[in-house]
This record gives structure tokens, sequence and C-alpha cells, in this order.
């Protein structure tokens, strides 16, 4: 017969440490995955943003985009954030931009489903306006566009925004 220990309840130091080890690994895996949902959350905030910003442009796109365009959006829905994308820059009126080919006068499109209506800019300011060069890959290497027939993309490359 062997030696009789005291009670046998309290952990010892090695199972101790295989506890904190396991709560940190599941700690890890919830921060990441977390990471990962508010970045997907902060992709739709924004495509549903740009979905109703192109929508009220699209309404008038048959005679071009004013030159005022963030103004008049504004005007229209005076709640601040939907002209920021909340991932881009914050320090201007809006961070997306409308393509330069459609500001100001009546472009024929024969196809509405190509033609890039409004897109996410490296910039941000008032009333935006660009092209390609001007697009900001800021949803995991991606970029939310709105086409003129209304509906959003999110797309890693950049597509022509020429009539």
């Amino acid at each position: 017969m062997g030696r009789e220990y005291g009670r046998r309840g309290a952990f010892t130091l090695i199972e101790l440490l295989v506890v904190i080890a396991i709560i940190m690994v599941l700690a890890a895996i919830i921060f990441v995955v977390g990471a990962q949902s508010r970045l997907r959350a902060r992709t739709a905030v924004c495509a549903s943003q740009m979905r109703q910003i192109g929508m009220a442009l699209g309404m008038r796109a048959d005679r071009g985009v004013p030159e005022g365009w963030a103004y008049a959006i504004r005007k229209w829905n005076p709640h601040e954030p939907l002209l920021l994308c909340p991932q881009g820059p914050q320090d201007g009126q809006t961070n997306y931009g409308v393509n330069k080919h459609l500001i100001g006068r009546p472009v024929a499109v024969s196809d509405t489903g190509e033609m890039v209506l409004l897109y996410e800019s490296k910039r941000a300011g008032e009333s935006l306006r660009g092209d390609e060069s001007d697009v900001d890959l800021r949803h995991g290497g991606a970029a939310n566009f709105v086409f003129l027939d209304g509906h959003v993309e999110r797309l890693k490359e950049v597509p022509g925004f020429g009539p």
C-alpha cells in the first residue's frame, strides 16, 4: 500500500496552465471571428448606403448627375453618415464618388447594368467625381459599386467607367 496523501481536490500547476492555455486559444479564435464579422458588417452598411444614394441619383440620371450631387443627397436625407463609408476617410462631406462621365450631361448607355454610377473613392471631400484611378479597394481588397440600373456589386477588380 502506498502513502496516503491528503484530500485530492486541488488542481496541480500543470492542469491550471493547460486550462489557461485552452481559454486563451478560444479567446483568440473569438477575437478573429469578431473582427471578420465587423468587417463584413461595415461592408454591408456601405453597400446599403450606396444603394440608397444610387437610387436617388439614378432617378435623374437620364438628365445627368448634378455637380453638387452630395449636397442634393444631404438635402434629401440629412442623416449625416449616409454619405460616409465606415471604412473610408471620414474628413469630408463624402467618401463616395460619382462617375465623372455622368456629371452634368445625359449619356446614352446601351446597357445600364454595365455602367458605374457610384464608387468608393480614395479621397474624402464634397461631391466627388472621378474614374477608375480613384477607386479605393477598402473592403478586404474589394470595393462596392452602384451601377446605373440600381444594383450594387462588391468587386475585386475595377470595372470600366467610360460610356
